[in-house]
């Protein structure tokens, strides 16, 4: 904390600062900070839960627990690819809102799949909406954090998402692995495998609440001013249930 005090002291001092403060009242660039900061606590949390999950209590070994990753990887791959595509055609803040609700809804049903005798299939709906959401947010969030933002300062704003991703990695997966070991304490065999189920199923049920905050967050989110009219988004969930970029 002190560091980070100092740090401040000294950008608001200095005549060249590495993070301009003016920066950090972007609305649209704070609001991508949070956003990354709430993404890796979440769903940059699953796959270390998942993980576990193959090993632990499904006794998959390393090939095994490598193919049981292809599929949401390839999602993943797929959602972040298609991601730029869906925002220049609905918008920034639809898409955002769109993607989280769609990987909350993922990770709830992810959740409620993870038992002590549960199959790979019965996990697949929660990794496909769980990884469409991770592929598109992921992109969409840097979008968001480099809107309104000057061209020779995209870099430093990136960079400062990325920072925000760091620390919500490890403050995220911190407590929530006091969550999903918190019943486990001297148990050993199959008692052990059935908490460690029911923990893993609970912290990834906390993740789909922390993604629903995440969607309540980006309604912060505002349209950048110079961006060129768009064509109308399709009608379908993004353009029926979200709220849109501008006033109509």
């Amino acid at each position: 904390m002190l560091s980070l005090v100092a740090f401040a002291v000294i950008e608001r001092r200095s005549r060249d600062p590495l993070v301009p403060p003016r920066l950090l009242a972007n609305r649209n660039l704070a609001t991508a900070v949070a956003i990354a900061f709430l993404f890796w606590a979440t769903f940059g949390s699953v796959l270390y839960f998942l993980t576990l999950y193959f090993q632990d209590v499904r006794g998959y070994d390393a090939l095994q627990t490598g193919v049981g990753f292809l599929l949401p990887t390839a999602v993943v791959v797929a959602g972040s690819t298609l991601a730029g595509q869906v925002v220049t055609r609905c918008g920034l803040r639809p898409t955002l809102i769109a993607a989280l609700t769609v990987g909350a809804l993922g990770s709830l049903a992810l959740g409620l799949a993870m038992s002590p005798n549960g199959s790979y299939a019965a996990l697949i709906p929660g990794l496909i909406l769980i990884s469409i959401g991770d592929g598109v947010v992921f992109t969409t969030m840097f979008i968001a954090a480099g809107t309104g933002v000057d061209d020779p300062e995209q870099g430093v704003a990136s960079g400062i998402v990325s920072t925000s991703t760091s620390i919500g990695a490890a403050v995220g997966l911190a407590l929530l692995v006091l969550v999903a070991t918190s019943g486990t304490d001297g148990l050993a065999g199959e008692p052990l495998r059935a908490a460690a189920a029911d923990g893993l199923s609970t912290a990834v049920l906390m993740i789909a609440a922390g993604i629903a905050a995440t969607a309540l967050v980006a309604l912060n989110l505002r349209p950048d001013s110079r961006m060129r009219a768009r064509p109308p988004c399709p009608r379908g969930l993004v353009a029926a249930t979200l709220p849109p970029d501008q006033p109509s």
